[in-house]
């Protein structure tokens, strides 16, 4: 499995807020989010609770275990486990990046006191008993642990934890005459259209793990600005600049101001091996990396060229 494709796992007590948090966090990744107890009751057409009361608690835990097994095997998604998963699961948690989510026992309690839901942590006595034989399970797993003032601050806490290769943010930049793929010299660029191509590339970022925004141009100016944008919004860059490649010396100053967002040059053609104006390029030496001649795989390799030198800083 890629670093990059770790899924995030949320382990904490009852009541922590591991399934609020978790959704905000899948969506702030772009990645799936599953709740391992919401699996079970799907599953078995009944609640957790009714489960412990009707089977016990050990019963219980067997079902967990094959739903905690097949949801850790997944790749690239956001997960929440029960509070006792991780005391029974531990290893099969490993796999993923886990993130435990810390509130004082006072609040725990005013959240699950009284709640059918929750049979094992009904008092704050419960609370505090599971809290002592829990807590040393939570930090031997855990990578972090993350408390926040409500949801959104938690789990904007959880991404600020995570590998930057986790919360990449790219940005992918076409040149001239790019929207017209398919129609273009089909012999020469495909007969795939542009539309076509962002599919492809938002495919590739999900299968990462990672959120890319595209954006295509004709003009050398509105290059210029959505390069020097990216400053401070982006982590790295995937351009192909198009006609501009060979003489825009704007693009190759713009991508040097920015040097601090990593770029990589693509090419659908192979330009070395096409008119001899074409073989050269002004814009690449400001580029950490150059692709020519991949087709649409060329940004798929341009992502994890990038992704990887986010991951080494």
């Amino acid at each position: 499995m890629k670093p990059s494709e770790r899924s995030v796992i949320l382990i904490g007590m009852p009541g922590a807020g591991k399934t609020t948090v978790g959704k905000r966090v899948a969506q702030l990744l772009a990645r799936k989010f599953f709740d391992s107890d919401a699996e079970i009751e799907r599953l078995e057409g009944r609640t957790c609770a009714e489960i412990i009361e009707s089977d016990g608690e050990p019963r219980f835990r067997e079902i967990e275990r094959g739903v905690v097994a097949e949801l850790a095997a997944q790749s690239g998604i956001v997960l929440a486990v029960g509070g006792g998963a991780p005391v029974y699961n531990a290893d099969l948690l490993k796999t993923g990046i886990v993130a435990w989510l810390v509130r004082p026992l006072a609040d725990l309690a005013e959240e699950t006191g009284n709640d059918a839901t929750r049979p094992l942590s009904k008092s704050p006595g419960d609370l505090e008993r599971l809290y002592a034989e829990r807590r040393e399970k939570y930090a031997a797993l855990a990578d972090f642990s993350v408390s926040g003032d409500g949801a959104e601050s938690t789990a904007q806490g959880v991404l600020l934890r995570l590998p930057p290769f986790l919360t990449a943010k790219l940005l992918v930049i076409n040149g001239p005459n790019l929207n017209m793929l398919g129609v273009r010299e089909p012999g020469v660029y495909g007969s795939e259209s542009y539309a076509d191509l962002i599919r492809y590339v938002e495919i590739c970022a999900r299968e990462r793990g990672v959120s890319v925004s595209a954006y295509q141009s004709n003009g050398e100016g509105e290059l210029v600005t959505k390069i020097q944008d990216a400053l401070g919004r982006y982590d790295g860059v995937v351009i192909n600049p198009g006609a501009y490649t060979h003489y825009s010396y704007a693009v190759y100053d713009a991508l040097r101001a920015v040097k601090a967002v990593p770029a990589v040059e693509v090419h659908i053609s192979d330009i070395h091996s096409r008119e001899e104006f074409r073989k050269i390029s002004v814009t690449a030496p400001a580029c950490i990396a150059q692709i020519s001649g991949r087709g649409f795989r060329g940004y798929a390799e341009a992502m994890d060229i990038l992704l990887k030198r986010i991951a080494a800083q």
